[in-house]
C-alpha cells in the first residue's frame, strides 16, 4: 500500500466504528499515518491506541484541523447529513484539507431508487470540496448475506430470497474499506467516481449453492415475492424505503445485467476478493 510521505498530516475517518471505518483506521495505522476517528462512544470505540477517538459532534473545524484528507461515511453524520457534510466540506476547504474520500452507493444511478436520491443530494455537497475527491460507489456488501440468510440457514439449513436467479455482483466489505485506505493514503487515481463490485457476477441461488459447498450439506432455496419481503422487513422496523432500495437494486440488474468492473483490483494491486472467498472466510457466521 501506498504509504504518505508526510507523518504529521493527520487523516480524519468519520463512522471509524462501523464496518468500513474500522477497517480503513487500521490500513491507516499499519500504513504509517496518524489517524483522527469519530465515535459516538470514544471510551468503548476499541480502536488503536495510536488513533485520537474523538466525537462526531465536536466542531468541524475542530475535526479538521491539521487534517490532509478525510472519509466521509454518510451513516456518522447525523440526522441532518446534508448540514453536516457542508460543514465538513466547507472545513476542509478552510484549512486546506487536500483529499476526500466520500463513501457513497451505486444506486445514485438509478433515478428511481430512494436511496439513490438521497445519496445523490450527498453528493452534490461534498462536489464543492476544492481538492482530490473520490467517490466510491458499491454496490451490495456481501455481508449483506449473512444477515439476510445466516439465521435460517444456522437454523434449519434454508433461505429464501426474491429475484432468485438474477445476477449480481456482491463486493466484499473488506475490498471497499482497502480501496477507501489506499486512496486516503495518496494512491494515484483520478478524481471521479469508482464503481466497487465483486469479480463475479452471481444469482442468490448460486451465492446460496456457494455456501452450501462451503457449509458440506444442501440447503433447501425457497423464492419469495417481494410484497412478502417488503411485510416481513415492516414488521422487524426496517423503513421502507431502504426496502425499496434493496428491492429496487435487483429489478435493476434484471433489466441491466451486472458487470464487474476493475476498480478495486486497479486500485489495490490485486484481485478483488470473490464470493467464494467470502464465505470461506465468514463460513461460522452460517454454521
Amino acid at each position: 500500500m501506498f504509504r504518505p510521505t508526510d507523518g504529521s498530516h493527520m487523516i480524519l475517518v468519520t463512522g471509524a466504528t462501523g464496518v468500513i471505518g474500522r477497517r480503513v483506521v487500521e490500513q491507516l495505522v499499519a500504513g504509517g499515518a496518524a489517524v483522527r476517528a469519530t465515535s459516538r462512544t470514544p471510551d468503548t470505540a476499541g480502536l488503536p491506541d495510536a488513533v485520537e477517538v474523538v466525537r462526531p459532534t465536536d466542531p468541524a473545524a475542530a475535526l479538521l484541523h491539521g487534517c490532509s484528507a478525510l472519509l466521509i461515511v454518510a451513516s456518522a453524520l447525523g440526522t441532518d447529513q446534508e448540514e453536516r457534510l457542508t460543514e465538513l466540506v466547507d472545513a476542509a476547504n478552510a484549512t486546506g484539507t487536500g483529499r476526500l474520500v466520500h463513501l457513497s452507493t451505486a444506486s445514485v444511478t438509478d433515478s428511481q431508487s430512494p436511496t439513490g436520491a438521497h445519496h445523490r443530494a450527498l453528493e452534490e455537497v461534498s462536489s464543492r470540496f476544492d481538492g482530490t475527491r473520490h467517490v466510491l460507489r458499491p454496490v451490495a456488501f456481501a455481508l449483506n448475506t449473512l444477515h439476510w440468510w445466516g439465521p435460517t440457514v444456522r437454523a434449519a439449513r434454508f433461505a429464501e430470497a426474491p429475484y432468485l436467479d438474477v445476477p449480481m455482483t456482491p463486493v466484499d466489505e473488506r475490498d471497499v474499506a482497502d480501496v477507501a485506505a489506499a486512496l486516503l493514503l495518496g494512491t494515484p487515481e483520478p478524481d471521479g467516481p469508482l464503481h466497487l463490485t465483486g469479480p463475479n457476477a452471481l444469482s442468490s441461488r448460486e451465492q446460496l449453492a456457494v455456501i452450501a459447498e462451503a457449509l458440506g450439506t444442501p440447503l433447501d432455496v425457497r423464492p419469495i415475492e417481494p410484497d412478502e419481503v417488503r411485510r416481513r422487513l415492516a414488521a422487524v422496523g426496517v423503513p421502507a424505503p431502504a426496502v425499496d432500495a434493496m428491492l429496487r437494486s435487483f429489478e435493476v440488474a434484471a433489466e441491466h445485467p451486472a458487470r464487474p468492473t476493475d476498480a478495486v483490483s486497479r486500485i489495490l494491486g490485486r484481485p478483488a476478493r470473490s464470493y467464494a472467498s467470502w464465505v470461506s472466510d465468514l463460513i461460522e457466521g452460517f454454521r
